[in-house]
């Protein structure tokens, strides 16, 4: 990726919550960086002058206390009593460096207050399930108006509910409400998370009215045909791919940073086939229709993925019957209980698949 050396602006928003304090820098362009952790402070530090806005603030928050740019090329938190460390990642599309500052709220607390944040923090084998779409993003729209983005976070919540009946397992959604969460974003949660498997949920449209059924796939950067090719891009539209694309020798249009990914994906491509062959039988199963079987597509919210990572297409929510089903608790249950056994029966197949060992989550203190 090449970096910018022109000034960059940086737009600033802090989001504080009872488990920790996130600083989002989303900057005008692609910039080299560096994290440097100091007494007291954490300073971001660029080679070229930049510009923040706002580019000061003041908090009350124990984690952290404020912010101020120094010398136009450091970003300098200050921050408090109730720090304890730090995680970052990125993000695409625009360029994101989101900083987590760790501590308790309230810089400490009761022994009850602390027990009670243990138990929140999810534990044994993490699994993150993805609610596809979401605020401004409503995705596909049936006949009768229901909407793609109702549908799957409903199918989240029923599966959450479903599989954290094992105490083993928990659950992780990429969004809670009604909002939007960058694709990139998706499975960076997956991955701060060391999730053992990505579940993307979402309802599928057609031309063809009488389209029915569903759909599972895994990442590949070349479709297994045009229908699984147009889906992927209408999905990737809606948050805006880049066009970072090459020729290939036999004359076809690729996506760079799709292919990077294919290859990442490479040594999980065994676990994501299976587990979308487990989803694809659960799902023919509970719904009654036929086979439309397993595909692969370039799938951006699959890219990132550091684990099994699939897609399903739940149903044809532009069939004006699958929609009326689809509207029926009883219908959205069989699709959570037939997508918790898949998960589950992958899950306990997990321990004969050959899997790369996943390191400990921890600080990253550069950039690119």
């Amino acid at each position: 990726m090449a970096l910018s050396t022109q000034s960059a602006t940086v737009k600033i928003k802090v989001d504080p919550s009872r488990n920790g304090t996130r600083v989002v820098l989303t900057h005008s362009a692609s910039v080299a960086y560096e994290v440097r952790e100091e007494d007291g402070r954490l300073e971001v530090i660029y080679p070229t002058p930049m510009r923040a806005e706002p580019s000061a603030q003041s908090f009350d928050d124990p984690r952290l206390e404020r912010y101020e740019v120094q010398d136009e090329r450091r970003l300098v938190l200050f921050t408090g009593g109730a720090y304890i460390g730090y995680e970052t990642f990125e993000l695409r599309n625009p360029f994101r460096l989101v900083i987590d500052l760790k501590g308790s709220r309230d810089g400490g607390g009761t022994v009850e207050e602390s027990r009670e944040r243990r138990e929140r923090e999810p534990k044994g084998t993490i699994l993150v399930i993805d609610p596809g779409h979401g605020g401004v993003e409503n995705g596909a729209i049936g006949p009768g108006g229901l909407q793609e983005k109702q549908v799957t976070l409903d199918l989240a919540k029923r599966l959450r509910e479903l599989l954290q009946g094992d105490s083993s397992l928990s659950v992780v959604l990429t969004r809670e409400d009604d909002r939007l969460v960058g694709l990139d974003e998706r499975t960076a949660i997956a991955n701060y998370n060391r999730a053992v498997l990505f579940l993307s949920i979402h309802v599928n449209a057609s031309a063809r009215t009488g389209a029915t059924g569903a759909e599972t796939y895994f990442l590949a950067s070349d479709s297994t045909d045009n229908e699984a090719r147009t889906l992927a891009a209408l999905e990737n539209g809606a948050s805006g791919v880049g066009d970072d694309t090459f020729i290939t020798r036999d004359g076809q249009q690729r996506n760079l940073e799709l292919v990077l990914w294919d290859l990442a994906q490479n040594q999980y491509m065994a676990e994501s086939s299976v587990l979308a062959e487990n989803m694809q039988i659960q799902l023919n199963k509970a719904t009654g229709t036929r086979d439309r079987g397993v595909r692969q597509a370039p799938f951006r919210v699959l890219m990132g993925a550091t684990m099994p990572a699939v897609l399903v297409e739940v149903g044809f929510i532009s069939n004006p019957d699958e929609e009326s089903r689809l509207r029926s608790d009883g219908h959205r249950d069989k699709i959570a209980q037939a997508l918790a056994s898949a998960v589950r029966e992958f899950i306990a197949d997990l321990g004969q698949l050959s899997r790369p060992v996943v390191g400990d989550r921890g600080s990253s203190g550069s950039g690119p």
